[in-house]
């Protein structure tokens, strides 16, 4: 005497959200359940595999993208090749403008530090009335404040010029975004 193969009901839960992938479709759906009707010959076991994806938004800003980000994007294929590589481009920029601001920044500092020095040579230099070694002194401080004062002014023309390269560097980095954006959006 042969057995027929049974007919066996797998319920599966409804998930709010979630959506089947693969190509098993369940015999009978309720608000709470997927009933799924799977045929199991006499003294075998079979496996009923439920796929299921929902779907993820998330949002960055283009301006403050990382290029760990961008890794994570190209890991999990959420990209393609062009907007890797634009994003990339923006990356580069990013860092093009970070690294002006920085050598600003350095640039600035040096010339608070001289100020602070010549500050301190002014006050040296009203505190030697009367002494002996004051014209020595008094000409090496003035010897050191005209080489900081040249230095000041090297500074000065540093400073505008790596203004003006930050903010070419910006513009470009902002037409990159907006090139960006209007590439995605169509």
């Amino acid at each position: 005497m042969r057995t027929l193969p049974r007919s066996v009901i797998v319920e599966h839960p409804v998930r709010l959200g979630y959506e089947l992938c693969s190509d098993i479709q369940p015999a009978e759906t309720t608000a709470a359940w997927k009933r799924f009707r799977v045929l199991v010959e006499p003294k075998q076991t079979t496996s009923l595999v439920v796929e299921e994806a929902r779907r993820e938004q998330a949002s960055f800003a283009v301006t403050n993208i990382t290029s760990d980000q961008v890794a994570v994007f190209v890991r999990e294929k959420s990209i393609d090749k062009t907007v890797q590589e634009a994003l990339e481009k923006v990356v580069a920029q990013k860092a093009v403008v970070a690294g002006l601001d920085s050598e600003k920044s350095d640039r600035d500092d040096e010339q608070q530090e001289i100020f602070d020095d010549q500050q301190r040579l002014r006050e040296n230099m009203k505190s030697l009335k009367g002494s002996p070694e004051e014209k020595k002194l008094l000409e090496r401080y003035t010897q050191q404040l005209d080489s900081q004062e040249n230095r000041l002014e090297a500074l000065r023309k540093q400073i505008q010029q790596l203004e003006a390269q930050k903010q070419t560097a910006e513009t470009v980095l902002n037409k990159m975004i907006e090139d960006l954006t209007l590439d995605v959006k169509l």
